[in-house]
C-alpha cells in the first residue's frame, strides 16, 4: 500500500561519491533498502512539476517563503503505457515542515484530467479530497507543465519508514517538449562526483546519524532540484551558489 500523505523535515546535503560510498555503508546496518531500490540499487525517478506560464511558482518558492506549495506528476517507468501506475502529488512546505498528499491514477487517467479537466473518481475520501486540492491549485494558479526533471536514487528507510536517506545523481532538468516521451536533459549538478542527500524524518534525527553527520562535517543546505535548474537554465545562474545554513 503506498502512503497517500506524509508530513515530516527533509534536510539536504550535497556530498561526493565517496561520502555517499561510505555513508551507505554506514547506514545499512541501521536502514534497509526501499522497495524500489532493492540491495541499494538505484532507479529512476521522472517528475513534470506543474507551473504558470510565467514561473510565478517556481519564483516565488525560492524567495524562502513561510509557506509555499509545488505540484507534479511522477512515475517510475520509463517509457510509460496508457496503464502505467503515476502519481500527482501536491507538496506543501510551512515552517520547515514538509506535507505532501499524493493520487495514485494510471497515466491515461491523468492525461484525462490534464486534458479535459474531468477529475478522476477514487473509491476513498481521502483520495477525492486530495484530489480536490489538485483540482484547486491548478485552476487557481491556471497551471500547466513547466518543467521536466529526472534523476537516479538510491533510497534507505528504518523499518517503520519514519527515517529515509536518499542519494540523488544524474539529476537531469528541461523546459521544452515537457511530458514524459523523452528522458533526455540538460544536468543540474556541477559535477558528476556529486549526489544529492536527503534525510527524510518524521522526528529528531536519530544519535548515530547525527553522530556520523558530524563527523564528516556536513551540514543541511537550502536546495530545491526545480529551484536550481530554474536559476541555472532560466536566469542564468550556476549550480556554485549553495546556500549553507545550519539546522
Amino acid at each position: 500500500m503506498i502512503k497517500p500523505i506524509f508530513n515530516r523535515y527533509e534536510r539536504k546535503y550535497i556530498i561526493t561519491t565517496k561520502q555517499k560510498d561510505d555513508l551507505i555503508k554506514y547506514i545499512s546496518d541501521y536502514l534497509i533498502s526501499d522497495p524500489y531500490s532493492q540491495d541499494g540499487n538505484p532507479y529512476t525517478i521522472y517528475n513534470i512539476y506543474y507551473d504558470t506560464h510565467d514561473f510565478s511558482i517556481i519564483r516565488n518558492s525560492i524567495q524562502k517563503p513561510t509557506y509555499k506549495d509545488k505540484l507534479r506528476l511522477r512515475t517510475y517507468t520509463y517509457p510509460l503505457q496508457d496503464d502505467s501506475m503515476v502519481f500527482l502529488e501536491i507538496k506543501k512546505k510551512f515552517e520547515g515542515r514538509i506535507n505532501k498528499r499524493r493520487v495514485n491514477l494510471t497515466y491515461e487517467q491523468a492525461k484525462t484530467y490534464m486534458e479535459t479537466g474531468t477529475k478522476p473518481v477514487f473509491e476513498t475520501y481521502i483520495d477525492n479530497q486530495i484530489m480536490n486540492e489538485i483540482d484547486y491549485f491548478i485552476k487557481i494558479h491556471q497551471a500547466k507543465p513547466g518543467a521536466f526533471i529526472s534523476y537516479d536514487r538510491i533510497a534507505y528507510m528504518s523499518e517503520s519508514d519514519a527515517l529515509r536517506i536518499t542519494f540523488d545523481h544524474h539529476i537531469l532538468f528541461r523546459n521544452r517538449n515537457v511530458d514524459f516521451s523523452s528522458n533526455e536533459g540538460n544536468t543540474i549538478l556541477s559535477s558528476k562526483d556529486l549526489y544529492l542527500m536527503e534525510v527524510k524524518s518524521e522526528d529528531n534525527f536519530p544519535f548515530w546519524l547525527a553522530r556520523k553527520l558530524s563527523e564528516y562535517e556536513l551540514y543541511s543546505q537550502s536546495f530545491s532540484k526545480y529551484g536550481k535548474a530554474y536559476q541555472q537554465y532560466l536566469l542564468g545562474g550556476t549550480t556554485d551558489d549553495y546556500i549553507l545554513y545550519h539546522y
